[in-house]
């Protein structure tokens, strides 16, 4: 009806709606969580990061694509990056929702790509709002949250294309219609969370004593991952189940001990807002038909 359809109220109405949920002071949408990464490592002037070895692809190619440096740091058995690993500047990745509190001194970067909802800790969180995150944009779309000003205002220039002798930036927006879609689904977004958490206590009480449990109920919850030393012969059994499972990730983006052994053993299986109390004891009844009588086989 306004006719604008990039960069009005809707636009602004989200951010702000997205800063308040943070806890910070400022916020500027983009068209994606890789570009979110990207400009917010560019705007806060990084040239050198810590990266954790077990993340999706889009994290290093971020860095990479702002000209930035890379030292691959390890993660622990959770996925969540290895404190005492950490040399310099760092970005923290919340895999799997899990709260990974920073325990250092060095600047902290979030790729908060899988954990929307928790508070804001680092310099700035970037934020994914593709179909598959906890809050899904039927496109794509990405934010910046940060208390800095400076930072938040150079975000704002690069994805309109930069600055002259600054920072090449691109075109990088989500349109109205996008905004206004999220802006209504972030009220239902808490009660999205609490039954993924519901779900997520159950199958802890059900499956601890057959598999490791990774996900932290506390957590956002964005995926729920279980290691098992049988991880290919359980995900075979699933499917002549009919119960898709994935790979969180088939390989670690560098040789690091811990999260080649992660990758090697991870495997989530389903748990959504949408999942039903019979679907989730059918998964239940699924894996403990393949352990038993013998859990945490080998």
């Amino acid at each position: 009806q306004s006719g604008q359809v990039m960069l009005g109220k809707y636009t602004q109405q989200f951010e702000e709606a997205l800063a308040e949920r943070s806890g910070a002071s400022h916020c500027v949408v983009v068209g994606s969580g890789s570009d979110a990464l990207m400009y917010g490592l560019q705007a806060a002037g990084e040239n050198s990061v810590c990266v954790p070895a077990q993340s999706f692809i889009a994290t290093p190619n971020s860095c990479l694509r702002a000209n930035i440096d890379i030292t691959w740091c390890d993660v622990d058995v959770k996925g969540c990056i290895d404190w005492h690993s950490v040399t310099h500047n760092s970005v923290w990745v919340g895999l799997f929702g899990n709260d990974c509190k920073p325990d250092t001194s060095v600047k902290i970067y979030e790729d908060g790509a899988q954990h929307f909802g928790l508070p804001l800790r680092g310099v700035f969180a970037s934020y994914s709002f593709d179909p598959t995150k906890s809050l899904p944009n039927f496109g794509n779309g990405g934010a910046v949250v940060t208390n800095d000003a400076d930072l938040a205002d150079g975000v704002r220039q690069l994805r309109r294309h930069g600055v002259v002798d600054t920072h090449v930036g691109g075109n990088s927006t989500m349109s109205e219609r996008d905004c206004a879609e999220c802006l209504i689904k972030l009220d239902f977004f808490d009660t999205w969370t609490q039954r993924r958490r519901c779900i997520a206590e159950y199958y802890i009480q059900q499956l601890s004593d057959y598999v490791e449990i990774v996900t932290d109920p506390k957590g956002m919850v964005s995926k729920f991952v279980i290691a098992t030393d049988c991880k290919n012969e359980l995900r075979n059994h699933f499917a002549l189940s009919g119960i898709q499972t994935k790979e969180n990730y088939a390989k670690p983006l560098a040789e690091m001990p811990q999260a080649t052994q992660n990758c090697e053993r991870f495997l989530s299986i389903p748990c959504d807002s949408y999942t039903t109390d019979k679907e989730a004891s059918m998964v239940v009844e699924s894996l403990k038909m393949f352990f038993e009588p013998s859990p945490f086989k080998t």
